[in-house]
């Protein structure tokens, strides 16, 4: 019998499964991933945060829109407010314990900003899956200069660490390695 930690895993895989933007599902997997790596003992309010901080991107109903805001920062805000909003349905749909499901939430809101140990842990795996995962797909969508934007966006959100391993990512692309090499 799966647990409800198991069961809340697979809905917000399979919601995240439907986004229109190909690289998310890779993403969230991913992201717990790189959390994993930098925090081998994760609880499991931790790892659901992990693989569902992006599941409103999937929502096309629900999903904020970026045109809609002038700064990207209140933009991303919005984002990580709204997945935590979806992401509590699940978890309550799912049965899971209510704390689980208010440090999940917590996590998801606060991923973009980070302001604590387990919230920036989440933010510097999330930036990190951003780069080895997401950036090919965003520079063939955005191009270059977007892209450059958004790269040195998200590089400044890294800890050193971070820095060191996002530096060390190579892609089969000597555009994107020049682009990381010069953030």
């Amino acid at each position: 019998m799966k647990s409800n930690f198991d069961k809340a895993k697979e809905k917000i895989l399979s919601v995240i499964l439907k986004s229109k933007v190909p690289e998310d599902y890779v993403h969230a997997l991913n992201t717990l991933k790189w959390l994993l790596k930098l925090k081998p003992d994760a609880d499991e309010a931790l790892q659901l945060a992990a693989i569902a901080h992006d599941i409103e991107r999937a929502d096309e109903m629900r999903k904020v829109k970026r045109s809609s805001f002038n700064d990207y920062d209140k933009f991303k805000l919005e984002h990580a407010k709204n997945s935590a909003k979806i992401l509590r349905e699940i978890l309550t749909n799912a049965g899971v314990d209510k704390s689980v499901i208010e440090d999940a939430c917590r996590l998801v809101e606060k991923h973009e900003t980070g302001g604590d140990k387990k919230s920036d842990l989440l933010k510097e795996a999330d930036s990190i899956s951003f780069f080895e995962t997401n950036l090919p797909q965003y520079y063939k969508r955005e191009g270059k200069d977007e892209t450059l934007r958004r790269a040195r966006w998200g590089y400044k959100r890294l800890s050193q660490k971070g820095k060191k391993i996002v530096k060390s990512i190579r892609y089969n692309d000597e555009e994107l390695d020049e682009l990381i090499k010069n953030l």
